[in-house]
């Protein structure tokens, strides 16, 4: 699957060297949607690191990327999946620094997974309105934070 990634695998070489670090690069012509998308799967298949959340009294132990958004409501963090909404213990600040990188802020209180957007109603005098794929929940992206958001969009999805 993840020679699929780059245009079928045509012409791209894989090799695999030991080092005293693990790390992962990868070296391209050009940094495109193809180049960024790999890195995404790649990122998903070594992501261990699940959140802990909760609703309620139960704690649930959900991956990263099934979560559309982070959001403040009331001085507490939520995260919302398609189906759910749990709540964490995390503050943005602290989730920015363990989310992988398709986790970009949106506002000053939310968080927005960049590859669930199915898309951005764009307002030119005020927030514009995101919503996300195979779900009615939409959350605003603030003005300053928009190009940001297009930009990060481009990086990594076209």
């Amino acid at each position: 699957m993840l020679y699929n990634a780059l245009k079928g695998g045509e012409g791209v070489k894989v090799r695999i060297e030991e080092s005293e670090n693990d790390e992962i690069v990868i070296r391209c012509k050009k940094q495109d949607g193809d180049v960024f998308r790999l890195a995404y799967e790649i990122q998903n298949l070594l992501s261990h690191g699940e959140l802990l959340l909760t609703i309620g009294n139960k704690e649930y132990y959900v991956s990263p990327q099934n979560i559309l958004f982070f959001e403040t409501d009331g001085g507490k963090i939520f995260a919302h999946t398609d189906e759910n909404m749990y709540e964490t213990q995390l503050k943005l600040y602290e989730l920015e620094g363990r989310l992988p990188q398709y986790f970009v802020r949106i506002s000053k209180s939310c968080i927005a997974n960049i590859m669930k957007i199915d898309s951005i109603s764009r307002n030119i005098t005020g927030a514009s309105e995101i919503s996300f794929v195979k779900t009615n929940k939409i959350v605003y992206c603030s003005r300053s934070y928009l190009k940001m958001l297009t930009d990060k969009i481009k990086e990594m999805r076209l």
